[in-house]
């Protein structure tokens, strides 16, 4: 089945993002354990052409190494796009932060999978650049 940004799960999606952007931001780190599968991986592409990839345990503490440096977590977002079939679902979005000490804006590629009664994360590509403005 294909991917559509009309499909009904893409609410469930995008508020099964909302809710992993909104906890993290606030500091409550169990979302991510709930939000990112048994065998999730992360690629982050960084502005300077640095990738750093990571497996689900290692991306839950870089997470919380990174929040715990910012002082003031902006859960600014940007939703590109947002698709789901009956099992899957993908998101495109950027968000802002600063936990390099200069503003970036982050735009990642989420995969996601329908399984134990819930969305998960399986797969994130994230890229950092310079914030423009």
């Amino acid at each position: 089945m294909t991917m559509t940004t009309d499909h009904p799960n893409t609410a469930a999606v995008k508020a099964t993002l909302d809710s992993l952007i909104t906890g993290v931001s606030g500091h409550a780190f169990d979302v991510l354990d709930r939000t990112y599968h048994k065998d999730m991986r992360t690629y982050l592409l960084t502005d300077d052409g640095v990738l750093i990839q990571n497996d689900k345990p290692g991306f839950m503490e870089h997470v919380k190494a990174a929040m715990s440096q910012m002082g003031d977590p902006n859960p600014w977002a940007e939703y590109h796009l947002v698709e789901a079939d009956d099992t899957r679902g993908h998101i495109l979005i950027s968000r802002k932060n600063n936990v390099t000490n200069r503003k970036q804006l982050v735009t990642l590629s989420i995969d996601f999978t329908f399984e134990e009664d819930r969305w998960q994360i399986t797969r994130e590509v994230i890229m950092t650049r310079n914030e423009v403005n």
